[in-house]
């Protein structure tokens, strides 16, 4: 299974993947380079225009990977087990700054890990643990002067035997997908901080180590043995684990930089168990045909309600897989097509995959309209859609199409000028028209990434909304809404703000967004909901019986109180008529860095009364000037030191 050589061929024998950005690595190919990938086939990028994806055909012996930003790394099987990698590291992430642990993971973004075994033997337990320095290859190393070690338990038992397994140290915007872990899955690095994540889809054999993770979703997952660590909150929905969550929880401690021992609690201050998924759907994926490699296929899973642990060694049904033929059922887009052939494709009623590239950069592409059932569009290497300058979505799904998935996408945010109002990234359905979807049929989104600013050196840009949703029964899983808090430096600019950032500080006016997430439809479902930095509502919910398990947010850092405290904004809110809301696990965050007169009444604000269920909500002060109020509707202390999590447990509070 040769499709890359060393050197690789201008085409792939398939002929379907551009071989600049989408390379298929084969068994042979790591054992004819010496179990290691250069640094250009290693897809550590520095350059943030680019987009890659490696995909695996066969096991990886012993190989050193380091999955950087805009990368994301496959396995090529129909099931996880069909690729295996083992030694030390394997596909990896450490912390993007080990050398200050107090960033750590903070800014480790936009990667992706899916659909292989891994094996590997990275151990970070019983001693000090020597990690590859960011973006160096094999043999350059860092020593880190933290780690974690697991204590017995009550009875004087080692609580594990073996505390080898993946690192994968990150924050938002870096699942691991269709994964099972032989070993412990370390989700952070000793005292190097970070700042939430999301896995689904995964079986862990031994602990899951979520160390300083502030905040963590975990979807449908099996684990094997413990977990251990997690700082704020954790929330786990439709986990399958080995002794039960009411005793799951192990401690650990840290040794600090003098020698010292210091105990950590025993779990995250908070914990959210929902045992089964009420609805669920997983990621489309890519595989290869077992007897012929230049054949491949897309995969569709089909949804699971009530849903508990893995499928990860199921094979799929014939209706759960289609040929990529790249032309009627399957079209693959390059960064040569034109905004009329990609459309064209989703008219004929195929399927798009978008390989790694930014996509729309001369701003002539109008909307992406999907009009087709069941229709799939799949970004491959976090495939980007600039958004259209008349300030229309780059992608509309139409009212009354069922069971469409928009997959592994990146939208970004153009200039549109006076186009802002009504402006959105993503649109579900029409406002005003009902649209109650399918429930045997849902419409999915799954790792859908939104920015407004960041990448551009165009402060201008902006969108009202990033994601409006008027269609019913649309589930989401994975989704990161972010309005910059720091933009790339313009040609020989200089940071605003040195002392805080490296890179340009955005101040109030720049890189506008009003709000991350507007539900309008009924019955949609979040797991893992991240939205950042908006100057309005972060979430406004109107939908009947929405449910979200694990949300996390950070108000703006630039808004002045004349501003912010007149239109009396929260970061969650859900409006009066959204009847039967639940939410389990959200956290609201402030940094109020700019002005000291901001004042936020409460974190959540839930105006309806009828069967809303609120658990586990919670507020932290991160730094500058403090304004939260409440936690949720005035219940909840106000968030005053950087000490302790402000949270209430149940609302309505029972009296």
């Amino acid at each position: 299974m040769r499709f890359f050589q060393k050197g690789h061929p201008e085409t792939d024998p398939s002929g379907l993947w551009p071989v600049d950005t989408v390379k298929i690595y084969s068994e042979e190919d790591f054992i004819a380079n010496g179990g290691t990938l250069d640094s250009a086939d290693a897809l550590v990028m520095d350059d943030l225009v680019k987009r890659n994806t490696g995909h695996f055909s066969d096991n990886g012996k012993d190989i050193y990977f380091p999955v950087g930003y805009w990368t994301q790394v496959s396995g090529l099987g129909e099931t996880a087990e069909s690729v295996r990698f083992t030694g030390i590291y394997g596909p990896h992430v450490v912390p993007a700054n080990t050398a200050n642990p107090g960033v750590g993971s903070l800014d480790t973004f936009w990667r992706s890990a899916e659909n292989f075994t891994s094996s590997t033997t990275f151990q970070q337990f019983g001693g000090k643990a020597s990690v590859p320095t960011n973006r160096s290859g094999p043999g350059s190393f860092q020593a880190i002067n933290e780690f974690v070690e697991l204590t017995a338990d009550q009875k004087g038992n080692q609580v594990v035997d073996n505390s080898r397994g993946m690192i994968w140290a990150v924050s938002q915007a870096a699942p691991i997908r269709r994964v099972k872990v032989d070993g412990h899955l370390h989700l952070s690095l000793g005292a190097n901080c970070a700042s939430g994540g999301f896995v689904g889809n995964v079986s862990v054999g031994g602990c899951v180590v979520l160390g300083s993770q502030q905040q963590f979703c975990l979807r449908g997952c099996d684990i094997g043995q413990k977990m251990v660590g997690g700082a704020w909150s954790t929330v786990m929905v439709g986990c399958k684990t080995q002794d039960g969550c009411d005793d799951i929880w192990t401690k650990y401690h840290t040794v600090d930089q003098n020698g010292d021992d210091k105990i950590v609690s025993t779990a995250p201050k908070l914990v959210v168990d929902e045992k089964a998924a009420a609805i669920c759907v997983e990621k489309p994926f890519v595989f290869v045909d077992e007897t012929d490699k230049n054949k491949y296929f897309l995969a569709i899973p089909k949804n699971k309600k009530n849903s508990t642990g893995t499928d990860l060694s199921s094979k799929l049904s014939s209706d759960e897989k289609v040929l990529i033929d790249n032309k009627n059922k399957v079209f693959v887009a390059w960064p040569t097509h034109t905004y009329k052939e990609v459309q064209g494709a989703l008219d004929r009623g195929a399927h798009v995959i978008f390989t790694p590239a930014t996509y729309n950069t001369d701003k002539s592409w109008k909307t992406l309209k999907v009009k087709t059932e069941g229709q799939v569009i799949l970004g491959l290497g976090l495939a980007t859609i600039q958004a259209p300058e008349d300030g229309t979505p780059c992608i509309h799904v139409s009212s009354g199409v069922d069971g469409v998935r928009i997959s592994g996408i990146l939208l970004e945010a153009s200039n549109v000028g006076n186009q802002y109002e009504g402006s959105s990234l993503l649109q579900w359905g029409e406002e005003g028209k009902q649209d109650p979807g399918n429930d045997k049929n849902p419409g999915a989104i799954h790792d859908l990434y939104c920015f407004v600013g960041g990448r551009s050196v165009d402060r201008n840009v902006g969108v009202e909304t990033m994601v409006k949703i008027f269609s019913g029964n649309v589930v989401g899983d994975n989704l990161w809404l972010w309005r910059a808090d720091h933009t790339k430096l313009k040609k020989k600019e200089e940071p605003n703000m040195p002392d805080l950032s490296e890179y340009h500080v955005t101040t109030f006016g720049e890189c506008k967004c009003d709000t991350g997430l507007l539900v309008h439809g009924d019955n949609v479902t979040m797991h893992g909901l991240a939205v950042e930095h908006t100057y309005g509502d972060l979430v406004d919910w109107h939908g009947k019986h929405g449910a979200v398990y694990f949300y996390q947010s950070e108000l703006p850092y630039d808004v002045p109180g004349e501003y912010y405290n007149a239109g009396d904004f929260a970061g969650y809110r859900v409006q009066d008529g959204a009847k039967g809301h639940t939410a389990k696990g959200l956290g609201v965050y402030s940094y109020f860095r700019d002005y000291h007169n901001v004042t936020v009444p409460s974190g959540v604000v839930c105006h309806s009364k009828d069967g809303v269920l609120f658990e586990k909500s919670f507020t932290v002060w991160l730094n500058g000037f403090p304004g939260l109020q409440s936690v949720i509707n005035g219940e909840g202390d106000a968030t005053v030191d950087q000490t302790n999590v402000y949270h209430v447990d149940q609302y309505p509070l029972s009296r």
